[in-house]
């Protein structure tokens, strides 16, 4: 496609480079995560280093990998989406970030746990029953179990592992999938949260202490200069008018939380 000498121009500041304290970008072009589903058994396909070199010789200053699960039993919804634990699946993902390095860009992974979400089109069934803060998938539908502590501090050690391999492999960066009604964001809404214990709470600053002490473990393990991303939104897929935050008050007092436990970017 051929641009118009004025969308040229306009759009020439996409192309310039980005720098930041942690981190520098040869453009501002950032391809976003999407679920393609060829990892088989969690396993990224041969292909995958040239998929992704590919999109990043493509003037894409950062590429955020597709989500991959982090090791808990249940995090995912379909058995071919790639796993970032495991050393099958890490030997397989260092080709990628390699490639990508290569080109001048830089790798992100993103780190996902599904929670009580699940595709009812794929028939089939992970190792463990789905878990989610409150055992329900939106408001008045239960589906599978309820966290107990030990999951939940098993969950935020699990995403600050898989944030502690993406660095040894040499990513640049992680990006935390805290949106869309899966994990993270199940905690955040309080039509998915309902629980009473310190977990829970009837202020969202309340529900968002699993997302800010899975921030500050992915920060520990990963130390002070790599960059951290979260992704949020207002919507779920369970409930597209959704609101978290009603005015720029209540975003900021969200998002600050989430800033001081290590987040520097957000999507």
């Amino acid at each position: 496609m051929m641009l118009t000498a004025q969308a040229a121009s306009a759009a020439a500041p996409l192309f310039a480079p980005f720098s930041s304290a942690k981190f520098s970008l040869p453009s501002r072009v950032v391809m976003a995560p999407m679920t393609r589903s060829f990892a088989i058994s969690g396993v990224p396909a041969i292909a995958a280093p040239e998929y992704y070199a590919r999109r990043a010789r493509a003037d894409v200053g950062l590429v955020i990998s597709e989500a991959t699960l982090v090791g808990r039993p249940s995090a995912g919804n379909e058995p071919d989406v790639p796993r970032f634990w495991g050393e099958d699946a890490l030997a397989a993902w260092q080709p990628v970030v390699t490639a990508v390095n290569a080109t001048g860009s830089a790798f992100w992974p993103q780190l996902w746990h599904v929670g009580a979400v699940r595709n009812p089109m794929v028939k089939w069934t992970p190792p463990a029953p789905p878990e989610s803060p409150s055992g329900v998938v939106k408001p008045g539908r239960e589906y599978g179990v309820a966290m107990t502590e030990a999951d939940i501090e098993a969950t935020i050690d699990a995403f600050a592992q898989a944030a502690a391999q993406a660095r040894r492999l040499g990513a640049g960066g992680v990006e935390l999938h805290g949106a869309h009604g899966y994990l993270i964001d199940q905690f955040f809404w309080a039509g998915t949260n309902q629980r009473t214990d310190r977990w829970g709470g009837a202020t969202l600053a309340e529900r968002s202490r699993f997302a800010v002490e899975t921030i500050r473990a992915v920060r520990a393990a990963v130390g002070a200069s790599f960059p951290i991303c979260i992704r949020l939104s207002q919507w779920k897929q369970q409930e597209f008018a959704a609101r978290l935050a009603m005015t720029p008050d209540e975003m900021l007092a969200w998002l600050r939380p989430l800033i001081d436990a290590g987040v520097d970017v957000f999507q």
